[in-house]
């Protein structure tokens, strides 16, 4: 071991103490909280209580912050507040949540109800008003303690699949209020719900280090399938033969009673001949650290192969406080034995799975890894400024050293090269990147954007123009170019001839490359609220005979994209 790594080692190892003695008194803390604070909900549905996704889920980008409930493939079920409290936010978006109510408790914790169909009449009410006065579907109103009180088991709202939502179910979360950290809120239901099976595991990865580590030959990361003999006995599928500094990671799901759904592991623990190395809780966590689940899994796997592999290991830019082992979780094979490996997997419910592996060491040439490219520290400020590009990328936004190969490759568009920046790679947050316009030659800049290419696939991410460049910010690493979207949105009248009869209008509308911006439409010159589920392009609006006279015959439709492109459609009755 070099003095770098070892005196790390020992920082951490320092660091590590402290942090598990305060997480033990952490767990103790929460377990006591949760079984007070359990004894004061009831449930948010009158129906059994099945779960489709739990806390901590793997997701794209994030973490899954709280659990989802089941209703029976059906929207309109009656929501209740699990506690008394207020409401203290109301969203409604055609994105994320889609309608959601936030309540604020007593006892310092605040609900969250997503994906909402509609609120009761007297909130419904509320939110319609603000809407239109705002003229906007789009609202994010916030409420004091004395305006819209909740008794406990008061229905407010109703189950439905608004938002990003990929079926009907209501999303539930716990958090703190002071603080906002998402709180798992299944302690709060065990008592409603049942299940006595255990997480299982599906494969092993195994990480070479590079230049320092090697596994059965190889210096590329390896998937070895976990399989079972005849007597029902997990077990890896081959041997695993290593020598230098290795990481582990694994692919497991967990299973609960009554349902044929997969959801994440709670606890994952790691044991080296008897020592732990890694033990990773998902009790909590900050929506500000929720993307270095880009750093808890194998973000490269995923993108490539939609495919979870948590590490057993901690990157030194990964800032997770869900770790409670003492080291980093790299281990160093050295000597010619048989290490005995242990990974134990464990739920909220307790229910558990071991699988026993072994590692042998067998002394292995580990060829010398020469990094191509420029060094970009993960600790350290990072720019690049060349080639037509300009790269920013501030300490932090990495979670570990990257070794970036920036070259361009002319004529990829009518305007711009390919620019790449290296392979793929997720940054924390936003960074800025601004690219050269070579060919600058269309003359409404407005129409330029960035656009991400992956393959054959492109995403449009926009920018702002300025003398012969586009400026933007981007959240990973890739290949970039300069396009125009010059073609408008489609506006599709949906079953017009009925539209009188049943007092609603509807469209469909879409947008070939920067998406939809805004929408607004009229009757006779009055505004009307459209509502917009963005994951169907579904547009409609219900007649509103409070606001609207009856006799109002002309109906004007505005869509505009994100390059500022605009469609209108007009009606007469």
């Amino acid at each position: 071991m070099d003095r770098t790594r070892a005196t790390r080692m020992r920082r951490i190892k320092a660091d590590f103490l402290s942090i598990r003695l305060s997480c033990i008194f952490c767990v103790l803390f929460v377990s006591y909280t949760y079984s007070v604070r359990a004894q004061e909900i009831v449930p948010p549905l009158d129906i059994p209580l099945l779960l489709s996704g739990n806390f901590g889920e793997l997701r794209s980008n994030h973490f899954h912050s709280g659990i989802d409930f089941k209703t029976q493939q059906v929207t309109g079920l009656p929501v209740k507040s699990v506690k008394d409290g207020y409401i203290s936010r109301i969203s409604v978006s055609p994105y994320g949540y889609g309608r959601a109510v936030y309540i604020d408790h007593p006892d310092g914790t605040t609900s969250v109800y997503g994906h909402l169909e509609r609120f009761s009449p007297t909130i419904e009410a509320v939110v319609r008003d603000s809407q239109y006065r705002k003229m906007s579907f789009s609202v994010n109103l916030l409420f004091s303690s004395g305006q819209l009180a909740l008794r406990k088991g008061e229905v407010f709202a109703f189950s439905g699949n608004t938002g990003g939502s990929a079926g009907p179910h209501l999303h539930f979360e716990f958090r703190d209020t002071q603080t906002e950290t998402a709180l798992d809120p299944l302690p709060y239901f065990r008592k409603y719900i049942k299940d006595v099976q255990a997480p299982e595991i599906r494969s092993l990865m195994f990480f070479p280090q590079p230049g320092k580590g090697i596994i059965n030959d190889h210096t590329e990361n390896q998937i070895i399938a976990v399989s079972q003999d005849k007597t029902g006995k997990k077990r890896l599928a081959q041997a695993v033969k290593a020598w230098g500094d290795i990481g582990i990671g694994i692919k497991a799901y967990d299973r609960m009673t009554g349902t044929a759904n997969i959801y994440g592991v709670n606890e994952i623990t790691l044991i080296i001949d008897d020592a732990e190395v890694y033990c990773s809780v998902i009790a909590n966590f900050s929506f500000e650290d929720t993307r270095y689940i880009n750093s808890f899994i194998d973000w490269k796997e995923w993108k490539e192969h939609n495919s979870f592999h948590i590490k057993s290991f901690i990157e030194p830019g990964n800032k997770l406080t869900i770790y409670h082992a003492l080291s980093d979780g790299i281990i160093t094979l050295s000597e010619e034995k048989t290490y005995h490996c242990k990974y134990i997997l464990k739920d909220v419910f307790g229910n558990t799975t071991t699988l026993p592996f072994e590692i042998i060491g067998v002394r292995q040439h580990i060829p010398e890894r020469k990094p191509q490219g420029i060094l970009f520290p993960y600790n350290q400020d990072n720019t690049f400024k060349g080639k037509g590009i300009d790269l920013n990328i501030p300490s932090g936004n990495l979670y570990k050293d990257a070794w970036l190969s920036i070259e361009t490759a002319a004529g990829y568009t009518d305007f711009a090269p390919l620019y790449s920046l290296g392979e793929q790679t997720p940054l924390h947050n936003y960074c800025e990147l601004t690219l050269d316009i070579p060919n600058d030659r269309y003359p409404d800049k407005s129409k330029y954007g960035v656009i991400a290419v992956s393959g054959t696939k492109i995403a449009w991410i926009g920018g702002k123009y300025d003398a012969g460049k586009l400026k933007t910010r981007i959240r990973e690493l890739g290949n970039f170019s300069v396009a125009i979207d010059t073609v408008p949105p489609l506006i599709t009248p949906v079953n017009p001839t009925k539209w009188t009869k049943n007092r609603r209008i509807s469209f469909k509308i879409s947008d070939n490359l920067s998406g939809i911006e805004s929408y607004k439409g009229d009757l006779d010159g009055n505004f009307i609220l459209f509502e917009y589920d963005a994951k169907t392009n579904f547009l409609f609006y219900e007649y509103d005979s409070r606001r609207m006279p009856k006799e109002a015959k002309t109906l004007h439709l505005i869509v505009k994209d994100g390059a500022g492109n605009q469609s209108e459609f007009s009606w007469d009755e």
